[in-house]
Parts: C-alpha cells; sequence; structure tokens
C-alpha cells in the first residue's frame, strides 16, 4: 500500500506505530526504573500494654481546698480515654461532694489555662463510689492533670482514686503501614 501523509489512513497508522514504540520502550515493571515499590497485606498488635497510672491514689480533704494529681499513660499503646473510680469515705458529719477536672497543662492558681478545665463525669457524692470516663487521648508516656474541686468540707473525707482503661474500646486503633 502506498501512503500518503495527507491520507486518514496513512495518520492513523504513523500515530499508532508511535504509541506501540513508547510503549515498548517502557521497563516491564516499576522497580526496573528504581521506583520503589509496596506489599499490600494485614497486619495486626501482637504485644503491647496498656494503662494509666496516678502520682497519688488517696487524697484528704478537711477543707474545700483543691487538690491535683498527675496521671501518665504508662503503657505502650497511646489511649482514646481514660476512665476513674473514686471511692469517698463518709465524713463524721455534713454531705460534702466533689468534682473532678482534667487538664492537658499543668493547673495554675486552679485554672486550667485560664479556664476551669473539662469536667469528667458528674458532680460526685460522699459516701460513694463511682466510675467515670474521659475521651481524652494520651500518647505513651503522656499526662493529663486532674484537680478535686470540693464543695461542702466540714469534716475530714477522702477520696481513693484508681485509673482504668477498658479494652479495647479506650484504646487507640492501631496504625496500618505498608512494609
Amino acid at each position: 500500500m502506498k501512503c500518503f501523509t495527507h491520507t486518514n489512513a496513512c495518520r492513523t497508522v504513523a500515530t499508532a506505530a508511535v504509541l506501540l514504540l513508547g510503549v515498548a520502550l517502557l521497563p516491564p515493571i516499576a522497580s526496573a526504573a528504581g521506583l520503589a515499590g509496596t506489599a499490600t497485606g494485614l497486619s495486626s498488635v501482637t504485644a503491647g500494654k496498656w494503662g494509666v497510672t496516678a502520682a497519688s491514689t488517696t487524697f484528704t480533704f478537711t477543707s474545700n481546698t483543691y487538690q491535683t494529681v498527675t496521671v501518665t499513660n504508662t503503657g505502650t499503646i497511646p489511649l482514646t480515654a481514660e476512665s476513674y473510680k473514686a471511692v469517698i469515705s463518709k465524713p463524721a458529719s455534713g454531705a460534702p461532694t466533689f468534682k473532678l477536672y482534667e487538664c492537658t497543662s499543668a493547673w495554675v492558681a486552679n485554672k486550667c489555662g485560664g479556664a476551669a478545665g473539662t469536667q469528667v463525669g458528674t458532680t460526685l457524692a460522699s459516701n460513694a463510689t463511682t466510675t467515670v470516663s474521659t475521651t481524652t487521648s494520651l500518647a505513651v508516656s503522656g499526662v493529663i492533670y486532674l484537680q478535686w474541686e470540693p464543695t461542702g468540707v466540714s469534716a475530714s473525707t477522702t477520696i481513693t482514686l484508681s485509673t482504668l482503661v477498658s479494652s479495647p474500646g479506650q484504646l487507640r486503633a492501631a496504625v496500618k503501614t505498608n512494609q
């Protein structure tokens, strides 16, 4: 077949030849061109521990003076929330109540960055055991600052604080990576 460049059939054949030549010159796989590849698959956490530890676990109130404590993530897994169990004693007289507040920075003059902080749970009554939870993320070795705020204390009242983490609800989801 004699081809003249001004005919449509010849232009189509010429274009196809150029495209095929370009494809033939590409490397067969990306790694042959020096590019990094990725692998896919499933991953899971096979080991790790979770937990939070309070610097102090017993608080005695003889007046309405606020008390603070730090709580540290002592595990190897970041947390998305923490829970606290408070056992409040029955005082000899009166019926004090307590509020627990958290802050991501240290308390200064009973303020969290100039504000009241975030209340954890509801107002807690004396002579009761209550568990309250936060939704504050806590990195490994991260610290949360808690503050007890009493009202109506007229006789010695003790709070015993326990830290809790419920798995898997309060653990950060695993980060998936391709390696």
